[in-house]
């Protein structure tokens, strides 16, 4: 009979215990809870701490604890985006993506599709101006995985590409530069981003022109013919570029293409006048002479004695071809 008393009394002394211990479990929860409400203003990552640890002393109560953890839940995704948004206006770019990537995980954690959507919307484009930031600074490396990474939240984002290409130029690879421009091109046209589109098309015309005339200075016809007619292809419908390409041409005796182009060129370039035009003039004489069309070379010429090629087309006229 003794024995049964001392029993009862032990469980008793564990039940008022457990719930002493449970009841201050509660409030700490609660307390918790008001300290990260209190600091929401003031210190957005201090309230996140206190709201987290809210959460894990309410999991730990289970029925009971679900009010303080679904309020502390709410809290926790738009904390991590206004944290993100703070690091972004100060251009603390590795702060920002932390955030908010912290801001999506959590979203999609406590059911805040709202906050997770606007994330995942904002990480690619903060991650470009990272890597645009990087390449700036000559941190080319960096730039490409800032790049990368907003490729891969965003695959048919144009601007990334763009971005890639122009580290590639700076790299010297020529050949990832117009890989990147040509996809930068192909996004921004299926996009609507006209913009990127035309910066990716004027950055491949204008290198792919630049590397030509190198090509030209070393003599490098075929490469120097393929980089001209890469340039043309990005939209370089300049007068040069043609002429450029006619002189090219002629250098490997393709007369007719040189023909053609330099034809191209005078056509463009038909507001100019006779001295302007000589350049044109002179390099169809030569092509017509290659070709063996002594008449049509004479007429080209006659049309190119003008400025600096005065003298040369003259002689051609009078003393080589002996135009009538």
């Amino acid at each position: 009979m003794r024995f049964l008393k001392m029993k009862t009394l032990i469980v008793l002394v564990l039940l008022i215990s457990t719930v002493s211990v449970f009841a201050q479990t509660k409030k700490e929860a609660v307390d918790a809870y008001n300290k990260g409400a209190a600091a929401i203003a003031s210190d957005p990552a201090g309230a996140v701490a206190a709201f987290e640890e809210c959460i894990a002393i309410s999991k730990q109560l289970g029925e009971e604890g679900e009010e303080t953890y679904n309020n502390a839940a709410k809290q926790i995704p738009g904390l991590h985006y206004k944290i993100a948004m703070i690091a972004y206006k100060k251009k603390d770019f590795p702060v920002a993506i932390k955030e908010f990537e912290k801001a999506m995980d959590t979203g999609d954690t406590y059911n805040n599709e709202q906050i997770a959507g606007k994330a995942n919307k904002v990480i690619p484009q903060v991650y470009n101006i990272s890597a645009t930031n990087h390449y700036k600074n000559k941190r080319y490396e960096e730039a490409l995985v800032c790049f990368d990474k907003a490729i891969e939240y965003k695959p048919d984002y144009a601007k990334p590409y763009l971005g890639k290409a122009g580290v590639y130029k700076k790299q010297g690879d020529s050949g990832k530069m117009i890989e990147m421009c040509d996809k930068a091109i192909e996004l921004g046209k299926k996009t609507n981003d006209k913009k990127t589109a035309g910066s990716a098309m004027k950055l491949a015309k204008n290198s792919m022109f630049n590397q030509a005339v190198s090509f030209i200075g070393k003599e490098q016809w075929p490469e120097a013919e393929s980089s001209l007619n890469k340039s043309i292809a990005y939209g370089n419908k300049t007068p040069d570029a043609y002429y450029q390409l006619g002189k090219v041409l002629s250098s490997q005796k393709k007369w007719d293409e040189a023909i053609a182009s330099l034809n191209k060129a005078i056509e463009l370039d038909a507001e100019s006048d006779n001295v302007a035009k000589a350049k044109y003039y002179f390099e169809l004489g030569d092509a017509y002479l290659g070709s063996g069309d002594s008449s049509a070379a004479c007429a080209a010429y006659k049309n190119a004695v003008y400025g600096d090629y005065a003298a040369n087309a003259k002689y051609q006229v009078e003393q080589v071809l002996k135009c009538k």
